[in-house]
């Protein structure tokens, strides 16, 4: 390889160039020196050394994405906490014409009655996403009541689709509106 001095001098300013565009940022308002482990010395414009602390880095917080409410093929499950035979189903039906996936037929709660309507997400990795599903369904579809909206806690456990992300157990005050409606 031929190093002609016209060449060399090239190279030498670009690596220069490169070096000096590395260390100083890229036009921002701060310059930026290099410095060597923490408290040691480098040599100041004037040619004397004074001691350096390196600044770690202060970590970014960026924030949290902001989650969608989901509707189609979010697995839902519905339950009965009525005596009014039926409404669970009425109500599963509803929620599957709006893109809701069944994950079980609607049934009954096994510790009837439910007082009020309370909507379930299930917890673990995607516990964010399926609260936010979970919020969406009950202030979207379920209107004619407050429903409250909770983590999925083991007393629904055995009644509940392993896969199920929302679980809709259907209280007396839904009937009572319904009714009244």
């Amino acid at each position: 390889m031929n190093l002609s001095p016209a060449r060399l001098a090239v190279l030498v300013a670009l690596v220069v160039g490169g070096l000096a565009v590395l260390l100083n940022g890229f036009g921002g308002d701060q310059a930026v020196t290099a410095a060597g482990p923490s408290g040691s010395p480098t040599p100041a414009a004037d040619g004397s050394t004074t001691p350096t602390e390196t600044a770690s880095p202060s970590p970014s917080e960026s924030p949290a994405p902001q989650l969608e409410p989901q509707v189609d093929g979010v697995v839902i499950q519905v339950l009965n906490g009525t005596t009014e035979t039926g409404l669970a189903g009425t109500v599963e039906q509803s929620l599957v014409g709006k893109g809701y996936v069944a994950g079980l037929p609607a049934s009954d709660l096994a510790n009837k009655p439910a007082g009020t309507t309370t909507v379930y997400f299930r917890t673990g990795t995607d516990a964010d996403q399926n609260e936010v599903d979970a919020e969406n369904l009950a202030r979207r579809f379920l209107k004619k009541v407050e429903a409250d909206v909770r983590p999925l806690n083991a007393t629904l456990g055995p009644e509940i689709a392993p896969r199920t992300q929302v679980v809709v157990v259907v209280g007396t005050d839904y009937a009572d509106a319904q009714a009244a409606a």
